[in-house]
Formats: C-alpha cells, sequence, structure tokens
C-alpha cells in the first residue's frame, strides 16, 4: 500500500490578463541559474534510469532534488551522481499508462488528473459533493488500477473562468492576458490562451491600440492561440526578461504575471495533468498552486528568464488552502505553429 500523501488542491478555472502594448518585465526568481542546473540533471539522472525511472521533484522543505526509481541499483547510480534517490513502487511509465487510460475514457465535467512523482501515483481530483453517474463510473475505472491511483476531494468544480471586461488584451467583451510575443519570420504573433482566441478574432490593447486579428486557436484539447500583429513597429511588443522557454521539474518555484492579479508565485506540482473543462477536455497541462483569477487567462508562467506556461485556469473564488491552477506549456504553443521567441 502506498504510504505517501500531499495535501492537495482546490477547484481550478480559465483566466484573464496581461500587459499588451508590451508584455511586462517579469521578474527573476532567486536562484534561476541553479534551477536551469537542476533541471538538466533531473532530465539527465531519468533518462540514464530508463525503464526504472518514476519521475524527478524539488522536495519542497529541503530545496533538493530528488529522483525516484523502481529498484535499488538505480537508485545506488542515482546517489553516485551526487543527488538523492527514492525506491517507489512504480515506474513512470506504468503510471503515464493507466493516465491514458483514463484518457481515453469519457471523464464527468469538474474531474481533473495526472501523474504526481511526489506521491509516485495518479491523483484524480474530485469536486467535494459531485457523485453523478459519470463520476462514479469514471471512479470505478481509475480505482480498477489499484495503489497506482489516488483519488482526492477538493472544494469545488473546475471550470473555464469568465473573460473580464478592462483587462490587457480585447476582442468585443472578451478580455484576457498574453504570455509571450512569437515570430515567424518577419511576421510578429501574441501568444495567449486557446479559449481566449476563440471566443474574439479582432484584437486590441486596453488602451484601444490596435493588436490583429486571431491567427491560430487550439481549444480544447489545448489551450493555446496566436494573434498575428498587424503593426509590430507601432505596437512595440516584448517579451520583457523571457529570453527561453522549458520545463523546470514538479516542486520548482515558478511566477506568473496577468493582469488581474498581478504577479504570484508558488510551485509546480507536476506536468501532463488532464482537466474536463465543461466546455471540453484539455491534456497536457501543467498544475500549481500559484494564483491566478478571472481576467488572468493568457498571462505568463515563468522561471526568471525561462517561459514555462500559458494560464489556462484556475480555482474560482480565491487563492486559499489547496488551490489549484492549470498552465498550457508555452513550447508546445510556439512549436504548434512555428514560432520562436522574439
Amino acid at each position: 500500500m502506498k504510504r505517501f500523501s500531499s495535501a492537495r488542491l482546490a477547484a481550478v478555472s480559465l483566466l484573464g490578463g496581461a500587459a499588451l502594448a508590451a508584455v511586462p518585465a517579469l521578474a527573476a526568481v532567486p536562484a534561476a541559474a541553479d534551477q536551469a542546473s537542476t533541471a538538466a540533471k533531473a532530465h539527465q539522472l531519468t533518462r540514464q534510469a530508463g525503464e526504472h525511472a518514476a519521475g524527478a521533484y524539488v522536495d519542497r522543505s529541503s530545496g533538493q532534488l530528488v529522483v525516484n526509481v523502481t529498484t535499488a541499483e538505480a537508485a545506488q547510480r542515482v546517489r553516485d551522481a551526487g543527488a538523492e534517490a527514492r525506491v517507489v513502487d512504480d515506474s513512470m511509465r506504468r503510471l503515464q499508462n493507466i493516465k491514458a487510460s483514463l484518457d481515453r475514457g469519457d471523464g464527468a465535467a469538474g474531474l481533473s488528473w495526472g501523474t504526481d512523482v511526489v506521491t509516485n501515483s495518479v491523483v484524480v481530483s474530485v469536486p467535494s459533493g459531485q457523485d453523478n453517474a459519470a463520476t462514479r463510473e469514471f471512479l470505478r475505472t481509475a480505482r480498477s488500477h489499484g495503489d497506482a491511483v489516488r483519488i482526492e476531494r477538493v472544494a469545488g468544480t473546475v471550470r473555464p473562468m469568465a473573460l473580464q471586461p478592462g483587462d490587457a488584451i480585447q476582442s468585443g467583451s472578451a478580455t484576457c492576458s498574453a504570455a509571450v510575443v512569437g515570430v515567424s519570420g518577419s511576421t510578429e504573433y501574441v501568444v495567449t490562451a486557446g479559449h481566449c482566441t476563440e471566443a474574439g478574432n479582432s484584437w486590441t490593447t486596453s488602451s484601444g491600440q490596435t493588436i490583429g486579428n486571431t491567427a491560430d486557436s487550439s481549444f480544447p484539447g489545448n489551450d493555446y492561440g496566436t494573434i498575428e500583429v498587424s503593426d509590430p513597429g507601432a505596437l512595440g511588443a516584448t517579451n520583457g526578461s523571457i529570453s527561453s522557454v522549458g520545463q523546470p521539474p514538479a516542486g520548482s518555484e515558478v511566477c506568473k504575471r496577468g493582469s488581474t492579479t498581478g504577479e504570484t508565485c508558488g510551485t509546480i506540482v507536476g506536468y501532463d495533468r488532464t482537466v474536463n473543462y465543461a466546455e471540453g477536455t484539455v491534456t497536457g497541462l501543467i498544475e500549481t498552486d500559484v494564483c491566478v483569477q478571472p481576467g488572468d487567462s493568457g498571462g505568463a508562467l515563468y522561471q526568471g528568464s525561462t517561459g514555462v506556461g500559458i494560464v489556462s485556469g484556475g480555482t474560482t473564488g480565491g487563492c486559499g488552502s489547496g488551490f489549484q491552477s492549470f498552465f498550457q506549456p508555452v513550447n508546445e504553443a510556439l512549436d504548434a505553429n512555428g514560432l520562436s521567441l522574439k
């Protein structure tokens, strides 16, 4: 029986806001160089562990990199490389296969699930009091995988957050935030959330300056969209201090910037989350405990100079204990559109 536990999360939703005439300069997280080194080491050691790998994370109390493996021999190799090792029951491959099988099912609206390296399990989050037939059927399937799946109750349902007026980028009544600025040749694009670009075509800044028209929109399934900048010289958009993109390991400190809540910081809980919004299922999201609220949708998640994600959803009604937030990986959005950072 698995002995790992962690206090977890509350309801989640889509958010909006960001500085648009110029994407705001982003403050550096302390020891960004050390965090980049940790991410590289985590990738190297998990790759070397091969079929025995079970993920890596930064321990919140000690700040040390922990590498999960399934055998004592693999654990010794991790220690020989100077990292902390933990022997666990299930490989990352098995957890990912379980998660993939759940993705193929018909999950009830309001549920979310994903692999959790800290507890070495697939975590299914269920809103408190939700007990409809679809939820019960999904949980029966989840429980069939035994101790590899952990079911938790959270404060409320996950849903896309309403788009709010008066934020940084606007299309009619829809208002969202910018994440980064990408380029393809001489053409610039503002990258934001897909549920934002689904809501409008012609975009302006909050002051009414023209940005351009929606070029690409992917939601649900993913949650990214791009807006082609009609006059880059006039708009003068910039990525501030963001100069690269990446994926820090679970447990790393990150910050986000959005037009409603500004800059807020917290910790990456895990990757490859599936969220069943009422509007449709989105897969491959990053889960954090970073505060996001309506109007933050499309904003930037980052670690120092590294862009990490795009605000997708979060718990509505406040950012108290058990808060959940979800982000679309920004590298996926750039790659899908053939873009590089400006």
